[in-house]
């Protein structure tokens, strides 16, 4: 074999093995890419999904907040109805010895009471009522002692001898009571509309 058939096979090798290379070199370029692509495309995904639970997130809490505020807003109004309904009461009890019913009003107190006292019973009035009060428990025919030891618009407070059980039920008391209820009933029509919103799926 002549000098020039063996520098001829030798270039035919390098180029057959260069181009190997390319081609390998190639294909690996390509892996390459293509794994780039893909976690390019994850990284893309992923942040689409952050940004958008982000934005649902955001949209869920202000929607939240506008719900509360208005619920808040209607608590608000109905505690201001009740409110000025009460203090109107308190101003009508002003009055309320002069009503020609008071009589049966206070005689309706004090019977209330009396259904949780036993034996000798003791009965607080205002003096203002203690003429009323003393014909009611006469007409009653129960053993029984008058105290005028109460300042109070209205009503009485029942008591057994011993003072161990005391029913307090003057207006003032009355009031109060009428106050808490209305409280309650605003708190449950609260509570009662987030269970609503909460079966409803809000």
């Amino acid at each position: 074999m002549s000098i020039e058939d063996i520098l001829q096979a030798l270039d035919d090798q390098c180029r057959q093995e260069c181009q190997d290379i390319f081609v390998r070199a190639e294909g690996e370029a390509k892996q390459i890419l293509d794994k780039a692509q893909g976690e390019a495309e994850a990284i893309r995904q992923a942040r689409l999904a952050k940004i958008k639970a982000e934005a649902q997130s955001e949209t869920t809490s202000m929607l939240y907040s506008a719900r509360l505020k208005s619920k808040n807003a209607v608590i608000s109004a109905k505690e201001q109805v009740a409110e000025k309904a009460l203090r109107a009461a308190e101003e009508g009890l002003q009055g309320l010895r002069s009503r020609q019913d008071y009589p049966a009003i206070l005689e309706g107190l004090i019977k209330e009471g009396l259904t949780r006292i036993s034996g000798k019973i003791v009965v607080h009035v205002d003096p203002a009522d203690a003429a009323v009060a003393d014909k009611v428990m006469q007409g009653l025919g129960l053993d029984y002692e008058l105290r005028t030891d109460i300042q109070t618009a209205g009503g009485a407070i029942v008591s057994d001898a011993g003072g161990r059980v005391r029913i307090i039920n003057t207006m003032e008391e009355r009031l109060n009571r009428a106050r808490e209820k209305l409280r309650m009933q605003v708190s449950g029509i609260l509570f009662g509309e987030e269970v609503e919103a909460a079966v409803g799926g809000g």
